[in-house]
């Protein structure tokens, strides 16, 4: 494991080269004010569009999800109450019934409109799942959203990884349910861009990443 600190902020601002498993163990319980992470789908995801600069690129554990019971316990001891967790329409029963059975009551399934045609033919997907998962009683600040979010996926060019959310959409997620110095965790951090999110909306985070190719990249987005 090596661990980076965010030199530009303070100590709580950590980007942690790692398997997240083997991290989020050592945290202690209700640890993290929010978790907003984008794990992989298991839906065996490599893009294959050939003008894509990530075609072939696979993104791994995304064969199974064998793992993700592991994943709902964990993040259910170590988050306060809070957690938004991307994923598919092929695998959304998965992520439901697991985070259920690790303690979680599921307040609402969030429709990401990614105003975008994805690849395919008849019906081409544009949008994905964002599952708002809670411990006990939640509340947005604004209180007065809907479930349907509408912010244009980025144009691939501009991407440092093949899944990369909006930063958009990230800071509205993180206003709506947290407070500034809050502790935010992506475990599966990417390119980092949740990190990015964080600095912008004055939260502390966590970013956890395996592949050391992303770290690189999230080191010069954030440092």
């Amino acid at each position: 494991m090596r661990l980076f600190l965010d030199e530009n902020t303070n100590d709580m601002n950590k980007i942690i080269h790692n398997d997240c498993f083997k991290e989020m163990k050592t945290m202690p319980d209700n640890s993290i004010d929010l978790l907003l992470t984008d794990p992989p789908y298991g839906i065996n995801l490599t893009p294959q569009r050939s003008t894509s600069k990530f075609k072939n690129v696979k993104i791994i554990s995304d064969d199974d999800l064998e793992w993700v019971d592991d994943f709902s316990k964990e993040i259910y001891r170590i988050c306060k109450n809070t957690a938004f967790i991307f994923c598919s329409y092929q695998k959304y029963d998965v992520f439901k019934i697991s985070l259920e059975k690790a303690g979680f009551i599921i307040k609402n399934c969030i429709v990401w409109d990614k105003m975008w045609f994805g690849m395919g033919n008849n019906f081409r997907p544009n949008h994905e799942f964002i599952i708002l998962a809670i411990k006990t009683k939640f509340k947005t600040k604004s209180n007065n959203l809907e479930n349907i979010l509408r912010f244009r996926r980025l144009h691939p060019s501009k991407m440092h990884h093949p899944t990369e959310k909006p930063i958009k959409l990230l800071e509205l997620l993180i206003n709506e349910s947290s407070n500034e110095g809050d502790i935010i965790l992506d475990c599966f951090a990417g390119s980092g861009t949740t990190g990015i999110a964080c600095k912008n909306t004055n939260r502390n985070y966590i970013l956890i990443e395996k592949e050391s190719r992303y770290i690189d990249i999230i080191k010069e987005r954030l440092t």
